[in-house]
């Protein structure tokens, strides 16, 4: 695992390790500031990049899809994809008003 660090907070383990993909450490910040209902999409091309092998003709899906998910769930956000705009959005949701 890769300890990952900021100035505005502690260190911590990525959930998966660098040499799995390669999302710029800097989206990791961006991630955990991202107020509920932002957004941050992001072209497929570069989810390539991020979560190989990527998507392909017919969109993400299978492991590339767990990555990106994941990658969420360890930032505190979510993920999915819409394969009509070819984009993965990464989002938090609204709190519950309990």
């Amino acid at each position: 695992m890769i300890e990952k660090t900021s100035p505005t907070r502690p260190a911590r383990k990525s959930a998966m390790r660098e040499s799995e993909f390669s999302v710029p450490h800097e989206i990791e910040d961006i991630l955990e500031l991202l107020p509920p209902q932002v957004t941050l999409n992001i072209p497929d091309h570069v989810l390539a990049l991020w979560f190989p092998p990527g998507p392909g003709t017919d969109g993400m899906d299978g492991v590339a899809l767990k990555r990106a998910q994941g990658y969420a769930q360890s930032c505190g956000c979510k993920f999915v994809y819409h394969r009509s705009i070819r984009e993965g959005i990464f989002f938090k949701p609204k709190p519950s008003e309990d």
